[in-house]
């Protein structure tokens, strides 16, 4: 016999994903995923999900003094927001529900290339946590471009976050004039090939980001 469930709502759920160490938690509904690739819906990875929690912790300015600390600052944040989740969807399933935790790093490899699990920067949108860019980066009104975020799924309805209009990007083109890969020539179309053979090079046989100006560049790079 199942176990009942627990209550779960939006605001214990965020009071979770808080506690853990996140910076910023938001909830989108997984049916405003349609305009998503096949493959890369929530629906996809966990069968009647309802909601993704998404979940951005923040990363300090300094990080990008140096391609090497924004490397060695990269890799720590990937470790922290993927830990954020797994707690997050370890209290969920305790509480009964299905949950899966999404990676801030690449899961699915597709002709060579490796994507997400789910593009976490559109659900970071969804869920009311800031506006893509013109630099393609997701910027919040108070941490600007420096989140890192990890998601988790989960077939709980819980109430979704209204999406934000309050970042305005003036389109100053900075990012595009300043891109050495041309990866953001096309306003409606992100060079994600391009970006990536420019970004990453092997230094001492490990790899490197190389190129982070799309980030630095941006006057909204701190948010307000």
């Amino acid at each position: 016999m199942a176990k009942p469930k627990k209550v779960l709502n939006s605001e214990i759920v965020k009071t979770f994903g808080l506690n853990a160490g996140a910076s910023v938690v938001g909830i989108a509904a997984s049916k405003d995923f349609g305009l998503a690739p096949q493959g890369f819906k929530p629906s996809d990875h966990l069968a009647g999900c309802l909601s993704v929690i998404v979940l951005g912790a923040s990363f300090s300015q300094e990080a990008l003094r140096n391609s090497a600390e924004y490397t060695a600052h990269r890799k720590v944040m990937i470790e922290k927001i993927n830990g954020i989740a797994k707690d997050v969807a370890k209290q969920i399933k305790t509480a009964g529900y299905k949950a899966r935790d999404i990676s801030g790093f690449g899961g699915k490899w597709v002709n060579g290339k490796q994507f997400g699990l789910i593009s976490l920067k559109h659900a970071a949108e969804l869920a009311g946590l800031g506006l893509i860019n013109r630099n393609y980066l997701l910027t919040h009104p108070v941490y600007g471009n420096l989140l890192w975020f990890s998601a988790v799924l989960t077939d709980a309805e819980l109430t979704p976050d209204k999406k934000i209009q309050d970042i305005v990007c003036d389109n100053c083109n900075k990012c595009v004039e300043l891109c050495p890969s041309k990866a953001l020539a096309t306003p409606d179309l992100f060079g994600k090939s391009e970006c990536a053979g420019m970004c990453f090079k092997l230094v001492n046989a490990k790899w490197e980001v190389s190129c982070y100006v799309c980030r630095k560049i941006c006057p909204h790079r701190f948010g307000k």
